[in-house]
């Protein structure tokens, strides 16, 4: 598998999207620690942001060189079993290329999510600061982290039902 070039696919529209909206919310996340920050003083109003942001920008990275990185790292990229079995010689390069670009659109889902992760986050610990008590937020952590996994196995099966039957 590794001994052939796949062909090339842009990100799926949506994937471009999802890419701006977490953007857009690790923006926002810095932008509400900056309003707090200028309330409290707690510079570790920026630790979250920071964090996300640095893996933002590495899962952007990945997407990126997502070709590059398979062809001649591909134990660098954990892929799902999926791909290995459209892989398997039925399927043909076709279908292996558009199923590898659609796996990328996963990881801007996981780059959305993260983003409202971090704007949570920050504005918790703003807030908890703030009023000199505990996170309101604890909830929506677990229901953003519920999101996250059930949007991504959703998405893996529709790929699954599209290539792999």
């Amino acid at each position: 598998m590794t001994n052939r070039r796949l062909k090339r696919y842009g990100l799926e529209g949506i994937a471009r999207i999802l890419i701006a909206v977490g953007f857009l919310l690790v923006i926002l996340s810095w932008i509400s620690g900056v309003y707090y920050f200028g309330i409290t003083y707690k510079a570790a109003l920026f630790i979250g942001p920071l964090i996300f942001t640095c893996v933002l920008i590495l899962l952007l990275l990945i997407i990126r060189y997502r070709y590059e990185l398979f062809e001649k790292y591909p134990y660098l990229i954990n892929l799902p079993s999926i791909f290995y079995h459209i892989g398997d010689g039925k399927k043909g390069v076709e279908n292996q290329s558009k199923a590898f670009s659609m796996i990328f659109t996963v990881h801007a889902l996981v780059v959305a999510l993260l983003g409202l992760l971090s704007l949570v986050l920050t504005i918790s610990i703003g807030l908890s600061i703030k009023s000199s008590s505990a996170s309101p937020f604890l909830y929506s952590y677990l229901a953003i982290i519920a999101i996250l996994i059930v949007s991504v196995l959703s998405q893996y099966r529709r790929i699954y039902i599209r290539f792999a039957r």
